[in-house]
């Protein structure tokens, strides 16, 4: 199974009001401020608002993987917080089952958000837009067992297969690879402090089973994730009998590709998905697509792609 490199996203940024949901519906309340009861359910997504680390395509240029957001998510009437990470994501673990209130705060935002339906040992995933100084539900809040997730962050402790990665409990004892640039390397290779970035499962319990983590440390390069549109798709042409009516040559296997007037290459090592997880072929990128793209910076400022999103 490989990830499925799909934003779930939580968020209000300049919002003064306040939106409600659970588990398959929303409605618009006021959010109350009172404590609640302690319980044992998983909430995950993240922040998708203009500016914040590139995760929205009106944010401009390319994000650098490099500290936190400054954005906080908390339980209201809890101790339960969570920073958001490199990538605009948050997961709260141990939370009250049932309906709770979520404060969300970010440079020069403060807003409350209700969410009911969440079950204990279950995973709740939700998704809101922010456009235009106001926050919507994109997608039901989803519940289940266990969810894909991405998270990023410095590695602080290994212990064998065991990790924490910004606070967080990883088990890495069934990860199918790991990298560093684009080359493999062994899971005792990295190194604690240095950034990484895990894809896995997310348990009703809080702890990600890592499938493949990436070493965002490579010397000169820098980590960057953005999205946008495909611009331009490299082409080659080849001289027909007729040479003053060139004909297209079948498009290069590997093509390199412009993305919001970034240069991306792609290679064997680059991983092209769907938005719906199905694999496809660099080649099969076409101008006019939407793509979210993640790779290593090159001095030149062109991106050697790690992975493409096409939306």
């Amino acid at each position: 199974m490989r990830r499925v490199n799909q934003v779930v996203c939580l968020l209000l940024a300049g919002l003064a009001g306040v939106m409600t949901s659970g588990c398959g519906s929303s409605s618009a309340v006021t959010a109350p401020d009172e404590p609640v009861a302690k319980g044992a359910s998983v909430l995950h997504g993240a922040v998708l608002a203009p500016g914040l680390n590139g995760l929205s395509s009106a944010a401009p240029g390319v994000s650098a993987q490099s500290g936190g957001s400054g954005w906080v998510v908390s339980v209201v009437g809890t101790s339960l917080s969570s920073e958001l990470d490199r990538d605009g994501r948050f997961v709260l673990t141990l939370v009250p089952s049932g309906s709770v209130t979520l404060r969300i705060e970010g440079p020069g935002v403060s807003a409350q958000l209700v969410l009911s339906g969440l079950v204990d040992g279950q995973v709740t995933s939700v998704e809101i837009r922010v456009t235009g100084g106001s926050a919507q539900l994109t997608t039901a809040p989803q519940c289940t067992p266990t969810a894909e997730t991405f998270f990023s962050g410095d590695l602080d402790k290994a212990a064998g297969t065991e990790l924490v990665v910004a606070g967080r409990d990883v088990d890495a004892s069934q990860i199918k690879v790991v990298w560093r640039g684009a080359r493999r390397i062994q899971l005792s290779d990295l190194v604690p402090g240095e950034p990484v970035k895990v894809w896995g499962t997310l348990r009703g319990n809080g702890v990600v089973v890592a499938e493949e983590i990436q070493g965002l440390s490579s010397g000169a390069l820098t980590w960057v994730t953005f999205s946008g549109r495909v611009d331009q798709v490299d082409s080659s042409f080849v001289a027909s009998v007729v040479t003053e009516n060139p004909l297209p040559a079948p498009p290069a296997k590997y093509p390199r590709i412009v993305v919001k007037g970034i240069t991306v290459k792609t290679s064997a090592e680059t991983k092209v998905r769907r938005a719906d997880g199905g694999e496809m072929a660099a080649c099969d990128i076409k101008v006019g697509q939407s793509a979210a793209v993640e790779g290593w910076k090159r001095t030149d400022g062109a991106v050697d792609a790690g992975r493409i999103t096409i939306q």
